[in-house]
Protein backbone atom coordinates (compact mmCIF):
# COMPACT_ATOMS: atom_id res chain seq x y z
CA UNK A 1 0.00 0.00 0.00
CA UNK A 2 1.13 3.52 -0.82
CA UNK A 3 -0.55 6.49 0.81
CA UNK A 4 0.26 10.08 0.06
CA UNK A 5 -1.95 12.97 1.06
CA UNK A 6 -5.57 12.01 0.45
CA UNK A 7 -4.76 9.32 -2.14
CA UNK A 8 -4.18 5.62 -1.51
CA UNK A 9 -3.11 2.79 -3.82
CA UNK A 10 -3.39 -0.79 -2.61
CA UNK A 11 -1.57 -3.26 -4.84
CA UNK A 12 -2.37 -6.93 -4.24
CA UNK A 13 -1.40 -10.27 -5.74
CA UNK A 14 -4.63 -11.83 -6.99
CA UNK A 15 -3.89 -15.33 -8.26
CA UNK A 16 -0.94 -14.79 -10.59
CA UNK A 17 -1.67 -11.13 -11.33
CA UNK A 18 -0.85 -7.92 -9.49
CA UNK A 19 -3.96 -5.74 -9.32
CA UNK A 20 -4.90 -2.28 -8.03
CA UNK A 21 -7.68 -2.60 -5.46
CA UNK A 22 -8.95 0.98 -5.74
CA UNK A 23 -9.52 0.47 -9.48
CA UNK A 24 -11.74 -2.61 -9.56
CA UNK A 25 -8.83 -5.10 -9.29
CA UNK A 26 -7.51 -4.07 -12.70
CA UNK A 27 -4.04 -5.31 -13.73
CA UNK A 28 -1.10 -3.24 -12.54
CA UNK A 29 1.59 -1.95 -14.89
CA UNK A 30 4.10 -4.43 -13.49
CA UNK A 31 6.98 -3.86 -15.90
CA UNK A 32 7.06 -0.06 -15.90
CA UNK A 33 5.68 0.77 -12.45
CA UNK A 34 5.67 -2.01 -9.87
CA UNK A 35 8.98 -3.78 -10.53
CA UNK A 36 11.08 -0.57 -10.72
CA UNK A 37 9.46 0.63 -7.47
CA UNK A 38 10.12 -2.63 -5.62
CA UNK A 39 13.67 -2.81 -6.99
CA UNK A 40 14.35 0.73 -5.78
CA UNK A 41 13.11 -0.19 -2.30
CA UNK A 42 15.24 -3.33 -2.22
CA UNK A 43 18.37 -1.37 -3.18
CA UNK A 44 17.75 1.40 -0.65
CA UNK A 45 20.58 1.83 1.86
CA UNK A 46 20.28 3.11 5.40
CA UNK A 47 22.93 5.80 5.81
CA UNK A 48 22.34 6.21 9.52
CA UNK A 49 20.32 8.37 11.87
CA UNK A 50 19.38 11.74 10.42
CA UNK A 51 17.72 13.17 13.53
CA UNK A 52 15.69 12.24 16.58
CA UNK A 53 14.73 15.83 17.32
CA UNK A 54 10.91 16.10 17.16
CA UNK A 55 11.02 19.61 15.68
CA UNK A 56 13.44 18.58 12.93
CA UNK A 57 11.41 15.45 12.24
CA UNK A 58 8.30 17.59 11.83
CA UNK A 59 10.04 19.63 9.13
CA UNK A 60 10.88 16.46 7.20
CA UNK A 61 7.17 16.02 6.36
CA UNK A 62 7.30 12.32 7.23
CA UNK A 63 3.60 11.96 8.02
CA UNK A 64 2.41 12.74 4.48
CA UNK A 65 3.59 9.56 2.73
CA UNK A 66 3.47 5.95 3.90
CA UNK A 67 4.69 2.74 2.27
CA UNK A 68 3.32 -0.49 3.77
CA UNK A 69 4.37 -3.92 2.47
CA UNK A 70 2.82 -7.17 3.74
CA UNK A 71 4.41 -10.54 2.98
CA UNK A 72 2.76 -13.92 2.57
CA UNK A 73 4.32 -14.92 5.89
CA UNK A 74 2.39 -12.17 7.66
CA UNK A 75 5.41 -9.94 8.22
CA UNK A 76 5.07 -6.26 7.39
CA UNK A 77 7.40 -3.43 6.54
CA UNK A 78 6.21 0.13 6.99
CA UNK A 79 8.07 3.36 6.39
CA UNK A 80 7.09 6.99 6.40
CA UNK A 81 8.82 8.83 3.57
CA UNK A 82 9.75 12.48 3.87
CA UNK A 83 11.59 15.16 2.00
CA UNK A 84 14.86 14.71 0.16
CA UNK A 85 17.75 15.43 2.53
CA UNK A 86 19.86 18.56 2.14
CA UNK A 87 22.70 16.64 0.52
CA UNK A 88 20.25 15.34 -2.13
CA UNK A 89 21.23 11.74 -1.36
CA UNK A 90 17.62 10.58 -1.13
CA UNK A 91 14.45 10.75 0.93
CA UNK A 92 14.41 10.82 4.70
CA UNK A 93 12.52 7.87 6.24
CA UNK A 94 11.15 6.74 9.54
CA UNK A 95 10.78 2.98 9.92
CA UNK A 96 7.73 1.58 11.68
CA UNK A 97 7.99 1.87 15.46
CA UNK A 98 11.06 4.10 15.50
CA UNK A 99 11.20 7.61 16.96
CA UNK A 100 14.07 8.83 14.79
CA UNK A 101 14.45 9.57 11.10
CA UNK A 102 17.13 7.99 8.94
CA UNK A 103 19.02 9.15 5.88
CA UNK A 104 18.53 6.96 2.79
CA UNK A 105 19.39 6.93 -0.91
CA UNK A 106 15.79 6.09 -1.86
CA UNK A 107 14.65 8.42 -4.64
CA UNK A 108 11.96 6.55 -6.57
CA UNK A 109 8.82 8.30 -7.71
CA UNK A 110 6.12 7.73 -5.07
CA UNK A 111 2.70 7.81 -6.71
CA UNK A 112 -0.43 7.13 -4.67
CA UNK A 113 -2.96 7.91 -7.41
CA UNK A 114 -4.57 4.54 -8.30
CA UNK A 115 -4.96 5.58 -11.94
CA UNK A 116 -1.19 5.78 -12.32
CA UNK A 117 -0.79 2.08 -11.42
CA UNK A 118 -3.24 0.67 -13.98
CA UNK A 119 -1.64 -1.10 -16.91
CA UNK A 120 -2.54 1.48 -19.58
CA UNK A 121 -2.21 -0.84 -22.56
CA UNK A 122 -5.49 -2.44 -23.58
CA UNK A 123 -3.94 -4.15 -26.58
CA UNK A 124 -0.92 -3.85 -28.83
CA UNK A 125 -0.59 -5.37 -32.29
CA UNK A 126 1.72 -4.73 -35.21
CA UNK A 127 -0.06 -2.52 -37.72
CA UNK A 128 1.04 -4.77 -40.59
CA UNK A 129 -0.85 -7.65 -38.94
CA UNK A 130 -4.18 -5.84 -39.44
CA UNK A 131 -5.98 -7.35 -42.43
CA UNK A 132 -9.10 -5.20 -42.45
CA UNK A 133 -10.69 -2.19 -40.77
CA UNK A 134 -14.45 -1.82 -40.41
CA UNK A 135 -16.02 1.46 -39.32
CA UNK A 136 -19.57 1.08 -38.01
CA UNK A 137 -21.82 4.10 -37.35
CA UNK A 138 -25.51 4.75 -36.90
CA UNK A 139 -25.62 6.11 -40.48
CA UNK A 140 -23.76 3.21 -42.11
CA UNK A 141 -20.47 1.33 -42.23
CA UNK A 142 -17.34 1.10 -44.35
CA UNK A 143 -14.82 -1.72 -44.85
CA UNK A 144 -11.18 -1.49 -45.93
CA UNK A 145 -9.19 -4.67 -46.64
CA UNK A 146 -5.63 -5.68 -47.37
CA UNK A 147 -5.16 -8.60 -49.75
CA UNK A 148 -1.82 -9.45 -48.12
CA UNK A 149 0.68 -8.11 -45.61
CA UNK A 150 2.50 -5.10 -46.96
CA UNK A 151 -0.37 -4.17 -49.29
CA UNK A 152 -2.43 -0.99 -49.08
CA UNK A 153 -6.02 -1.06 -47.90
CA UNK A 154 -8.31 -1.63 -50.89
CA UNK A 155 -5.08 -1.44 -52.93
CA UNK A 156 -5.27 2.35 -52.73
CA UNK A 157 -2.96 4.99 -51.31
CA UNK A 158 -4.56 6.70 -48.32
CA UNK A 159 -2.19 8.36 -45.83
CA UNK A 160 -4.94 9.18 -43.32
CA UNK A 161 -6.09 5.55 -43.05
CA UNK A 162 -2.54 4.21 -42.80
CA UNK A 163 -1.71 6.70 -40.03
CA UNK A 164 -4.99 5.96 -38.27
CA UNK A 165 -4.31 2.22 -38.18
CA UNK A 166 -0.74 2.78 -37.03
CA UNK A 167 -1.84 5.12 -34.21
CA UNK A 168 -4.58 2.75 -33.04
CA UNK A 169 -2.50 -0.44 -33.26
CA UNK A 170 -1.65 0.16 -29.59
CA UNK A 171 -4.42 1.46 -27.34
CA UNK A 172 -3.59 3.18 -24.05
CA UNK A 173 -6.11 4.34 -21.46
CA UNK A 174 -5.67 6.88 -18.64
CA UNK A 175 -8.16 5.76 -15.96
CA UNK A 176 -11.22 3.64 -15.26
CA UNK A 177 -14.65 4.03 -13.73
CA UNK A 178 -17.20 1.50 -12.52
CA UNK A 179 -19.72 -0.10 -14.83
CA UNK A 180 -23.36 0.90 -14.81
CA UNK A 181 -23.31 4.69 -15.08
CA UNK A 182 -26.57 5.68 -16.86
CA UNK A 183 -24.96 8.66 -18.60
CA UNK A 184 -22.04 6.53 -19.82
CA UNK A 185 -24.37 3.81 -21.08
CA UNK A 186 -26.41 6.44 -22.92
CA UNK A 187 -23.26 7.84 -24.53
CA UNK A 188 -22.21 4.39 -25.79
CA UNK A 189 -25.64 3.79 -27.34
CA UNK A 190 -24.97 6.71 -29.66
CA UNK A 191 -21.38 5.74 -30.38
CA UNK A 192 -19.69 4.03 -33.28
CA UNK A 193 -17.23 1.15 -33.33
CA UNK A 194 -14.10 0.10 -35.16
CA UNK A 195 -13.16 -3.51 -35.90
CA UNK A 196 -9.60 -4.60 -36.62
CA UNK A 197 -9.48 -8.07 -38.18
CA UNK A 198 -6.01 -9.59 -38.05
CA UNK A 199 -4.40 -11.95 -40.53
CA UNK A 200 -4.47 -14.68 -37.87
CA UNK A 201 -8.29 -14.63 -37.94
CA UNK A 202 -8.84 -12.84 -34.62
CA UNK A 203 -10.58 -9.48 -34.29
CA UNK A 204 -10.52 -6.53 -31.89
CA UNK A 205 -13.51 -4.22 -31.60
CA UNK A 206 -13.32 -0.79 -30.00
CA UNK A 207 -16.36 1.35 -29.14
CA UNK A 208 -15.97 5.05 -28.42
CA UNK A 209 -18.11 7.53 -26.51
CA UNK A 210 -18.11 11.09 -25.18
CA UNK A 211 -20.03 11.84 -22.00
CA UNK A 212 -20.82 15.50 -21.33
CA UNK A 213 -21.41 16.61 -17.77
CA UNK A 214 -22.71 19.94 -16.40
CA UNK A 215 -20.13 19.69 -13.59
CA UNK A 216 -17.19 19.41 -15.98
CA UNK A 217 -16.06 21.76 -18.74
CA UNK A 218 -14.45 18.98 -20.75
CA UNK A 219 -16.41 15.81 -21.63
CA UNK A 220 -15.26 12.41 -20.44
CA UNK A 221 -13.98 10.21 -23.24
CA UNK A 222 -14.47 6.44 -23.03
CA UNK A 223 -13.42 3.35 -24.94
CA UNK A 224 -14.53 -0.27 -24.64
CA UNK A 225 -12.59 -3.16 -26.13
CA UNK A 226 -13.73 -6.65 -27.08
CA UNK A 227 -11.67 -9.53 -28.45
CA UNK A 228 -13.15 -12.22 -30.70
CA UNK A 229 -11.73 -14.92 -28.42
CA UNK A 230 -14.07 -15.08 -25.38
CA UNK A 231 -11.19 -16.31 -23.20
CA UNK A 232 -8.88 -13.44 -24.08
CA UNK A 233 -7.83 -11.30 -21.08
CA UNK A 234 -9.02 -8.17 -22.89
CA UNK A 235 -12.61 -9.32 -22.36
CA UNK A 236 -12.04 -10.13 -18.69
CA UNK A 237 -10.55 -6.71 -18.01
CA UNK A 238 -13.30 -4.86 -19.86
CA UNK A 239 -15.99 -6.61 -17.83
CA UNK A 240 -14.63 -4.92 -14.70
CA UNK A 241 -14.74 -1.27 -15.72
CA UNK A 242 -15.23 1.37 -18.39
CA UNK A 243 -12.00 2.97 -19.51
CA UNK A 244 -11.24 6.63 -20.00
CA UNK A 245 -9.04 7.66 -22.90
CA UNK A 246 -7.32 10.96 -23.71
CA UNK A 247 -9.43 13.62 -25.40
CA UNK A 248 -6.85 14.02 -28.18
CA UNK A 249 -7.27 10.34 -29.06
CA UNK A 250 -11.04 10.33 -29.39
CA UNK A 251 -10.80 13.39 -31.63
CA UNK A 252 -9.08 11.12 -34.16
CA UNK A 253 -12.08 8.77 -34.20
CA UNK A 254 -14.68 9.50 -36.93
CA UNK A 255 -18.18 9.99 -35.49
CA UNK A 256 -20.18 9.17 -38.61
CA UNK A 257 -19.89 7.78 -42.12
CA UNK A 258 -19.88 11.28 -43.57
CA UNK A 259 -17.15 12.32 -41.14
CA UNK A 260 -15.09 9.31 -42.21
CA UNK A 261 -15.45 10.23 -45.89
CA UNK A 262 -14.21 13.76 -45.16
CA UNK A 263 -11.14 12.43 -43.35
CA UNK A 264 -10.37 9.99 -46.15
CA UNK A 265 -10.63 12.65 -48.86
CA UNK A 266 -7.40 14.54 -49.50
CA UNK A 267 -7.66 18.29 -48.86
CA UNK A 268 -8.39 20.32 -51.95
CA UNK A 269 -5.96 23.09 -52.84
CA UNK A 270 -7.21 26.56 -53.63
CA UNK A 271 -6.69 27.29 -57.29
CA UNK A 272 -6.15 30.94 -58.18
Amino acid sequence: MIKSGEKTSTIELLGEDWVIKERFDLPVDTENRLLPFITSLQKTKNWGVLTSNPKRIEKLNLTNTLILISGKNGKTFAAEVGKVTDDALGNAMRIQGETYAIKTDFNADIEADPASWINPIQYSVKSEEIKSVTFKFTDGKSLFTRTAKGKKFNDQENPWLEDFVLNLSTLRIIDAQGKGSPSTEAAFKQSGSIIFELFDGSAITTSWAKESSPESKAPKCFVRVQHSDPKNKINQVNQKADFLCPGWLIEQIPISLSDLKKRLSPPTENVK
